[in-house]
């Protein structure tokens, strides 16, 4: 199995981006790093038979189940966007997930799989969006029965160059922030930073490596960062 990283940060902190420039990265002209987010990895799968795939699918819905019947309190939260997206994310929840564990079926032991986005964003991210403050207890639950990630990159940058970058996105803002105006993409954004500096701080698995990046810096810089960590 792939060495697991899972890249986390606030909308906007460019988890996306480094995420799909580690994966151009080559050593000894041969792939290394493999994004879970980018679909064109869909050729690994071809070599799991019928069963394998079913399994790791089953896997998944069961996962969902189990992770919804622990936490199932955020279904209640009041959410700041404006529509019903419950539905929506976990059907997304589902593909991320399936991608993931299909990737892990099939890289090898030297290879690394970059989770963006994975399990712990899908855990944070209900609480970017409402009023609800995250608790020790649900985070050390999540921890103990959830998390799986050898490394935790979590990316940060200046607020001002946030709000930018999702203005400049070309695929538009997130799903939850469709309908958002400035001020309320600044108030998901501000609650974001606390949430993920709340998680980070208070994170108490010992097996998972935390690795701080500031990705206000060139990506040369980042990628050298970053690669020192994991080596």
């Amino acid at each position: 199995m792939p060495k697991l990283i899972e890249i986390i940060g606030s909308p906007g902190s460019g988890k996306t981006f480094i995420s799909s420039k580690l994966q151009l990265l080559k050593i000894n002209n041969e792939q290394v790093y493999f994004h879970s987010g980018r679909w064109k990895n869909l050729s690994k799968f071809k070599n799991l038979n019928f069963l394998s795939k079913f399994f790791i699918k089953l896997k998944v819905i069961i996962n969902i189940i189990f992770f919804y019947f622990i936490f199932n309190k955020r279904l209640f939260f009041k959410k700041f966007y404006k529509r019903n997206f419950f539905f929506r994310i976990i059907l997304l929840i589902y593909r991320d997930l399936v991608s993931i564990e299909l990737l892990k079926k099939t890289l090898s032991d030297d290879k690394y799989l970059i989770m963006e986005p994975g399990i712990i964003m899908f855990f944070l991210q209900d609480y970017f969006y409402s009023n609800k403050n995250i608790t020790k207890k649900d985070m050390s639950i999540f921890n103990k029965f959830f998390l799986k990630a050898d490394y935790i990159i979590c990316t940060d940058c200046d607020f001002d160059l946030s709000i930018k970058r999702l203005e400049l996105r070309k695929r538009g803002l997130p799903q939850r922030m469709k309908d958002f105006n400035i001020d309320e993409v600044k108030q998901t954004v501000k609650k974001s930073n606390k949430v993920i500096f709340e998680y980070i701080s208070n994170h108490k698995n010992l097996n998972s490596k935390i690795i701080k990046i500031d990705t206000s810096n060139e990506f040369n810089k980042i990628k050298n960062e970053i690669l020192n960590e994991l080596n």
